[in-house]
C-alpha cells in the first residue's frame, strides 16, 4: 500500500475545511438525495461524500457504507485530493497503491473506485465525491461528465450549508432591528457598525484556526464624475452593482462592506500575504473586466484597493489600526494611477 502524500497547502486546506462547518454535523437530506441518484446512475454498491481531516476521513454523506469515518492513511480519497482530476481505479487489486489496502483485502472489498475532489470556495480540495464497488469495471466518458456535474452540485450545497450556519448564528445573536442596523440599505452590504459588531467573532475564529485577519479597503475611481455626468440614480446603480460584484468575487465567509459613499471593504481571514494579494487582485478584476450596465448604457468602472494583514492579537476591539493601514495602501494605489492594489 502507498499512503497518499500530504498536500503542499495542507494548513490552508484544513483551515478551509473547518471554516465550512461540515465536519461532525448531522446528515444533509439534500446531499443524501443526490447520493441516491448517483448510486442508481453509476450502478455501484457505495457512494460517498468524504471529507479529509488531519488524521481521518469523515463521511458527510454515505449510501451503501456502514462506517461514518476511517483513517486518512488508508483512504483512497486522500489520493483524490492531490489533483483536480478524477482518480479512477479499474481494479484495486492490480494497483500497487491499493492492492494490500485493508478496505481492498477486507470489508468493503473495494475493487472499482472513482473519485473527484470537492473544493472549498478558496479552491482548497477538502474532500471528494466518490463511487466504488466490489467488482472491477471501467468508467465511461459519460460517467466522467456526470461526476463533474455532481461535483458542482455538492460544492453548491456545501456553500449553502455554510451560509445557513452563519445565518443561524446571526439570527440567534441579534434581533431583527439590530440586524437591520448593521446592513447598508442601498447595497445590502455590511456597514461600519456591522464591521464593529462582527469583528470580535472574526478575530476569535482567526485565533482558533491559526489564521491572520485581513482587510481590503476599496474606493471606486472617479465616482464623483459618474454622479455629475449621469446623476445620483446612476451612481446608486453603480454602487448596487459594485456590491454584487464584490460578493461574487469573495468567499462566503468573507465580509463585504460599504464603509460610506463609494468606499468599500472586505474583512477576511487568510493564511498569508500571498492569499490576501490573490483575493484583492480577484476583486479588482471583478470591476474592470466587464462594463457596468446602466440605463444610459455600458460604463467602465474601476476600483483602487489597499490591503493590510495582522495577527489576531494585533487587531484590537474595533480594528482601527488594521483599517487605517489598508486605507494608507488605498491612498498609495490612488497616487500610483488608480485601478491597482497596494499594500498598506
Amino acid at each position: 500500500m502507498i499512503e497518499a502524500a500530504i498536500p503542499v497547502n495542507e494548513q490552508q486546506r484544513l483551515a478551509a475545511l473547518k471554516s465550512m462547518q461540515l465536519l461532525d454535523t448531522p446528515p444533509d437530506p439534500h446531499i443524501d438525495a443526490l447520493l441516491r441518484i448517483a448510486q442508481r446512475l453509476f450502478g455501484v454498491g457505495s457512494v460517498l461524500i468524504s471529507l479529509i481531516d488531519a488524521q481521518r476521513q469523515w463521511f458527510k454523506g454515505r449510501i451503501g457504507a456502514n462506517n461514518l469515518e476511517g483513517p486518512r492513511s488508508t483512504s483512497f480519497c486522500g489520493h483524490t485530493i492531490l489533483s483536480d482530476e478524477i482518480l479512477y481505479v479499474q481494479d484495486a487489486l492490480r494497483d500497487e497503491r491499493f492492492s494490500d489496502n485493508p478496505v481492498v483485502t477486507g470489508y468493503p472489498f473495494v475493487r472499482f473506485y472513482a473519485g473527484i475532489p470537492l473544493r472549498a470556495p478558496d479552491g482548497s480540495r477538502i474532500g471528494s465525491f466518490c463511487v466504488h464497488d466490489s467488482a472491477p469495471r471501467e468508467l465511461s466518458k459519460s460517467e466522467r461528465e456526470a461526476m463533474s456535474d455532481f461535483r458542482q452540485l455538492f460544492e453548491g450545497l456545501f456553500v449553502a450549508h455554510q451560509l445557513r450556519m452563519q445565518a443561524a448564528w446571526l439570527q440567534e445573536a441579534l434581533g431583527e432591528a439590530e440586524r437591520r442596523a448593521l446592513i447598508d440599505p442601498l447595497t445590502q452590504l455590511w456597514n461600519r457598525q456591522g464591521l464593529r459588531t462582527m469583528l470580535p467573532a472574526t478575530v476569535r475564529r482567526a485565533q482558533r484556526e491559526g489564521l491572520k485577519v485581513a482587510f481590503i479597503y476599496g474606493d471606486l475611481d472617479h465616482f464623483k464624475r459618474i454622479n455629475d455626468k449621469y446623476g445620483h440614480a446612476a451612481g446608486d446603480q453603480v454602487l448596487i452593482q459594485a456590491g454584487q460584484r464584490m460578493v461574487a468575487a469573495i468567499r462566503p465567509n468573507d465580509m463585504a462592506l460599504r464603509l460610506g459613499g463609494e468606499e468599500l471593504g472586505v474583512l477576511a481571514l487568510v493564511a498569508d500575504e500571498r492569499e490576501l494579494e490573490l483575493m484583492a487582485e480577484r476583486l479588482r478584476l471583478a470591476f474592470c473586466r466587464q462594463p457596468f450596465e446602466l440605463a444610459a448604457g455600458a460604463l467602465d468602472v474601476t476600483i483602487s484597493l489597499g490591503t493590510a494583514l495582522a495577527e489576531p492579537a494585533e487587531v484590537g476591539d474595533e480594528g482601527h489600526t488594521l483599517v487605517e493601514r489598508a486605507d494608507a495602501g488605498l491612498y498609495q494605489a490612488k497616487r500610483e494611477g488608480r485601478n491597482r492594489v497596494a499594500r498598506g
